[in-house]
């Protein structure tokens, strides 16, 4: 087994473990406080969304095995629905090599900004003779300067060509967040989408006396088939301009899924048809023939 799957299990394990049974236990704890509940909430909770916000990124790079370059802009806005609950929506371009993709992402969840969020996430992304779509629970648990973020579920893609197959199933993506100020994030991420894996080292730090919340960003990916891919950019905030940036994350808008999506799904958007194997069939009355995406061979029919 690869150190790369081992490592990509490990963190998966641990982002979607934690948060779920967190959950439960601040549920249990709220459900048999001796205090009315909706006193319970309004000493302890903040708003699941703190106002309207939301962000702008934009980021170039390129990736191995082909050599390509890249590049994505997105943008995010986040809506408070009373005091409990949110909802944000995310759109995102992405290009590589000359070959455009477009996605879209809606997010419901509740929070406590001092805790964690739990809510349901679906995304899609378009590519040319492609299609993705991912839906599932994403949580997130906050420990002081540590943020665990994970976003799980079931996955399909569909492609135009006949001679690809379509696939769905499991998807996984999580995160290990450390702030080691207010306004600087580094993150550990792993992701596994219909056995495409891929680890990550990502960074984020927001800089001061701008006059605007503005932040540069940077990824490295490694991919199970031995790409690796990098990213520069920049996100520009929509809100409170005097916001640290690990309030922002905890108390605006959660990551932007359909540009995860983009990243984790490897060579899925951009998978071509293999041509039939090199060596014959075993009979000389036999061809290689496409068989519901897969090359067998078969009988010539005679004329």
């Amino acid at each position: 087994m690869s150190v790369l799957r081992v490592t990509k299990a490990a963190l998966l394990a641990s982002v979607f473990s934690i948060p779920f049974g967190f959950a439960a236990s601040a549920a249990d704890l709220i459900l048999t406080s001796p205090e009315p509940v909706e006193d319970q909430y309004v000493d302890l909770v903040l708003p699941a969304v703190s106002a309207i916000n939301g962000k702008l990124e934009l980021d170039f790079g390129g990736i191995t095995d082909p050599e390509s370059a890249t590049f994505r802009a997105a943008g995010s806005l986040s809506v408070p629905i009373g005091e409990r609950f949110g909802v944000q929506g995310d759109v995102a371009i992405g290009n590589i090599d000359d070959s455009w993709s477009f996605g879209g992402a809606l997010h419901a969840f509740t929070r406590d900004p001092s805790s964690y969020l739990l809510g349901v996430t679906a995304g899609v992304v378009v590519a040319d003779g492609a299609r993705l779509a991912a839906i599932g629970p994403e949580a997130e648990l906050y420990l002081d300067r540590i943020s665990l973020e994970g976003w799980a579920g079931w996955a399909a893609i569909d492609y135009d060509d006949i001679a690809m197959p379509d696939e769905n199933g499991f998807f996984a993506i999580g995160d290990v967040a450390w702030y080691p100020t207010d306004d600087w994030r580094l993150s550990l991420g792993a992701a596994s989408i219909l056995g495409r894996e891929s680890l990550k080292l990502a960074t984020e730090y927001q800089f001061s006396g701008l006059g605007f919340p503005l932040s540069g960003v940077g990824e490295v990916r490694a991919y199970d088939t031995g790409a690796y891919s990098f990213r520069v950019g920049i996100k520009g905030y929509l809100g409170d301009p005097d916001k640290s940036l690990i309030d922002r994350h905890r108390q605006d808008d959660p990551p932007n899924r359909a540009l995860d999506l983009f990243s984790a799904a490897g060579d899925l958007l951009t998978a071509e048809p293999d041509g039939p194997p090199d060596e014959p069939c075993p009979s000389e009355n036999e061809s290689w023939q496409l068989v519901e995406g897969e090359w067998v061979c078969e009988y010539n029919n005679e004329s």
